[in-house]
Parts: structure tokens; sequence; C-alpha cells
């Protein structure tokens, strides 16, 4: 009889959590949210799944979780498994499924998002880890494919060789560039150079008599960045995205190669518009574009723009 009510007044105390979020603290939300639980029964989780949707829904829920009193909780990136996460969640939050059957029936599409971007953030994280091996036939086979879809007409005259230089490596053997990022650097200028018409467009771009740059050694600095968002959770906004609004319901390794390729033709955009005195300015660019990136996956709107 009463349950309209109760909704109200749980309503209005969310409503003036986040009002007063940014000024009253912590220890005052977390009141107002067991003030919300004591009136209605259902946790602040519960209520976001049912009154959200979309990119807006997973960033409520994830601050949820990060701000949880529960330790397994504040750990959520490490689940990749919707079922043991959504255990978890009815487990510490003592969530009884005869009482909100609608949660239970929301799980899967609720949390499936976030386990994706789990298991891509793990994956690309074993690729950044793994170091380029010489006697890997894998690797080396990859390495001799970018220069073939990059120097089509050109024959490389030796695995050892200056000709390296000629697409932005530093030395006469490439192997030596990926040590910062791994294996994950060469498989994302790979893609770009094998799938995308941008990479020859790239290359072109980086032998400008003014501003130019090494494209080689730019792509493994962009791979830096593309692992600092998404370590730092900022790249999920854009994988979050894709996934609640039309997407794939899925992510592969190739969605992060996507994503790569989008932020470093974009920042060879930006860093040839602002017209550099010197190749030292390099970092200070690099620094500044960063920046616009975290703005950009911080926004309502974090989606990275696809290239050809």
């Amino acid at each position: 009889m009463f349950g309209w009510l109760i909704r109200l007044i749980v309503s209005l105390l969310d409503m003036l959590r986040e009002t007063l979020a940014p000024v009253s603290g912590e220890s005052a939300g977390k009141f107002l949210d067991w003030l919300s639980w004591r009136i209605s029964g259902t946790h602040k989780i519960q209520r976001i799944s049912s009154s959200y949707k979309g990119l807006d829904k997973m960033r409520r829920i994830e601050e949820c979780l990060v701000n949880s009193n529960h330790q397994e909780l504040q750990n959520f990136r490490n689940y990749t498994n919707v079922s043991e996460l959504s255990a978890a969640i009815i487990n510490a939050k003592e969530i009884v499924p005869s009482k909100d059957p609608e949660f239970i029936a929301r799980i899967d599409t609720t949390f499936h998002p976030m386990c994706e971007i789990n298991k891509l953030t793990k994956e690309a994280t074993t690729l950044k880890r793994t170091a380029y091996d010489t006697d890997n036939e894998e690797h080396e086979m990859m390495l001799l494919s970018l220069w073939n879809s990059l120097k089509p007409d050109r024959e490389l005259e030796d695995r050892i060789s200056d000709d390296w230089g000629d697409i932005g490596f530093q030395g006469m053997d490439p192997a030596t560039d990926f040590r910062g990022m791994g294996i994950l650097g060469l498989q994302n200028l790979h893609y770009l150079a094998k799938y995308k018409k941008t990479g020859a467009q790239l290359l072109l771009a980086s032998n400008h008599p003014n501003y130019g740059f090494s494209l080689a050694i730019t792509s493994i600095n962009l791979t830096a960045v593309l692992m600092q968002m998404l370590e730092s959770g900022l790249l999920r906004n854009h994988f979050y995205y894709k996934c609640c609004h039309g997407g794939s319901r899925c992510l592969t390794i190739k969605d992060l190669h996507e994503a790569y390729c989008s932020i470093l033709s974009d920042f060879v955009k930006f860093y040839q518009d602002r017209k550099p005195a010197t190749i030292m300015e390099f970092n200070s660019h690099k620094a500044a574009y960063t920046e616009l990136l975290k703005e950009k996956l911080l926004s309502n709107s974090p989606v990275l723009e696809a290239v050809e």
C-alpha cells in the first residue's frame, strides 16, 4: 500500500546524496545510503540497476563498488565471470534473490560489460608484459609482415638493417624498441599497418619536412598512453559505451587495436596541427594530448572515432 511512498522517499534520498556528495564527504553519503537501505530494503546497487541505463548506469555501479566497505567488491576489476561477480555482490550485500527477482533477472545485462572489459584488460596486460622474442617465429613473422604492409614495394635488405629507420624505429633491430610495451606494441602497429588505410597515411605524414616524427616510436608511445588509459579505468568508458549503446556484446583484442588506431591517428593530427618547432617538443605535446584524451573519456561522449 505504501510502496509508492517508500520509493519516493528513497528516490529523494538518492537525489539528496548526489547533491550533497561533493561537499558533505563520504561519511554523509554512506549514512544516506544506509538510511535508504533501511527504508526500502534495497541496496544502492540494486536501485542503480533498475533506475539507470547505458554508460550512466555502468559509471554509477563502478563508483558504488569502489566505495564499498567490502574488499572483494572494491576489487571488482579482478572478476571476468558474471556469475562470480554477481555472487560476490549478492553475498556481500546479503541480497535475498526472492525479494528482488527483477535485479536477479538483470544480472547478466548489468555485469556482462564489466566482466568483458576486465577480461580485455587482463589480456592486454599480459601482452604488454610479454617480451619480444627473436627466437619466436610468430613474433618474427609479424615483424616482417609489418614491413611488407608499410613498404609493399620495397624488399627488406636484411632482418638487422638500417632500413627499419624508414618506418620509424630507432636502431637496426626493432626488437629492442618493443621493450616497454612488449608484444602489444608490435601487435598494435601491425594491425594498423595491415588493416587500416590510415597506416600508409601516417607513414607519409611522418615524413613531413617540418613536422615529421618517427612512426614506430610514436606508435609505441601511444600504445603506452592507451594502456595508461585502460589501466587507470578511463578507457572503460569508451568500451562501456560500445557495449551498452548498440555495439558488440563481447570485446576482443581487436577492439583494443581499434582504440589504439583512433588514438594514434588523433594524436598525429593534434601534433602536426600544433606545428612543433623541433622533434624535441614531442613529449610536451604528447602530455598535452593525453590530458585532452582524459577529458574526452570522462565526458558523456567517450567513444573514440573509428579510422579506416
